[in-house]
């Protein structure tokens, strides 16, 4: 299966999901250990596959972990430039919760995908302006933790 990722015009058309797992007053996050921006887990949504089920592989192949989706959170039309490319995202965004339940006693979680050098981290949640979290947007979804599903259009320049 491929990913749903196509280049249309002079943008990279992405599906993509991401995860919202909350302990307490933290929120993992991830990131490339090159790189200097965070970013919720998740990944590309490939042909003819469902967004939880996206979810759920990419939390497997990238932690080796099961979970549970606890409820749809977000639907993003995101347009940004990354890298002099420009990029039309959709992003559905979800809640979820670790079946193993020492996943939230860790600090740090290493990848267990061999060709990525990815780490995930338990991050405060009120210290989010401190670092590089993209997309920005998503911030304020992960900080008020609204009750209702939220379409946010996000445009950057």
């Amino acid at each position: 299966m491929e990913d749903i990722t196509v280049k249309v015009g002079e943008h990279i058309l992405n599906y993509r999901v991401s995860a919202i797992f909350r302990h307490g007053d933290k929120i993992l996050l991830h990131h490339d250990v090159n790189s200097i921006h965070f970013t919720l887990p998740g990944g590309r949504v490939k042909e003819g596959e469902t967004t939880e089920e996206t979810l759920k592989r990419e939390i497997k192949e990238e932690m080796g972990q099961e979970v549970k989706i606890i409820k749809p959170v977000s639907f993003m039309e995101n347009l940004f430039t990354d890298n002099k490319k420009k990029y039309h995202e959709i992003l559905v965004t979800y809640e979820l919760e670790f079946l193993d339940k020492s996943m939230y006693e860790k600090e740090v979680i290493p990848t267990i995908e061999k060709d990525k050098e990815l780490e995930f981290i338990w991050f405060d949640i009120d210290k989010l302006n401190e670092i590089i979290f993209v997309p920005n947007a998503l911030k304020d979804l992960i900080v008020n933790n609204p009750n209702e599903f939220k379409h946010i259009i996000n445009v950057e320049q």
